[in-house]
């Protein structure tokens, strides 16, 4: 990978980005990150010190999914809506679709089969 040059209007030094991206998982996914780090920090991206977003959080030691939990909040979202809704038939429908593509998202990022059935 090749190291862009760092501009000379970005002050922050690679140890307060570190601070920084720490104190925003906590709240933020990954692509909200990049997005204000861009708007209210003026770093355009992590790359400029050298890794990408994602190496930085694994050095630090954050393990997020975002697809992965993005399809576990539509299918629960989904199963409550059918709670009040029972004959809501295109519901179901996309109920099992929404299941089928959460269990071929945890399939790709290696979620054992055990981890599958308890969720």
């Amino acid at each position: 990978m090749e190291q862009l040059l760092k501009p000379t209007w970005i002050k922050m030094k690679e140890p307060e980005l570190k601070k920084t991206i720490l104190e925003l998982s906590e709240k933020h996914a990954p692509s909200q990150i990049g997005i204000i780090l861009r708007d209210q920090y003026g770093i355009p991206t992590t790359k400029v010190f050298g890794k990408k977003l994602k190496a930085y959080m694994q050095e630090l030691g954050i393990e997020k999914n975002e697809d992965l939990e993005n399809a576990e909040k539509k299918v629960e979202k989904m199963k409550e809506h059918l709670k009040t809704n029972i004959t809501d038939r295109s519901a179901k429908h996309k109920l099992q679709h929404a299941q089928s593509r959460l269990n071929i998202t945890r399939k790709y990022f290696g979620v054992s089969i055990r981890d599958r059935k308890k969720k």
